[in-house]
């Protein structure tokens, strides 16, 4: 659960009493807590403009080998028709 806490300035933290929202300090979450925020935060993180490229490539690629499949297979089927 996160925490609101005060420096102090001998070093220390002071919890506040504070909302969390409403927080003038710092917020003090746990390991777990943290670990989420990071895979939500990795999870919706611009991709790097090679592997936008790539998903754009590998798609695209997937998509005119899927039709030229199909269209042999069809001339084929329409040989034998």
């Amino acid at each position: 659960m996160a925490l609101c806490v005060a420096l102090q300035p001998d070093g220390t933290l002071v919890p506040t009493g504070q909302a969390v929202d409403a927080c003038t300090g710092y917020v003090l979450v746990s390991s777990s807590e943290h670990a989420v925020y990071g895979l939500i935060n990795q999870a919706f993180a611009v991709p790097a403009p090679e592997q936008a490229a790539g998903w754009f490539v590998g798609t695209f690629g997937f998509v005119v080998t899927m039709y030229l499949v199909a269209r042999m297979t069809g001339a084929v089927a329409n040989f034998f028709h």
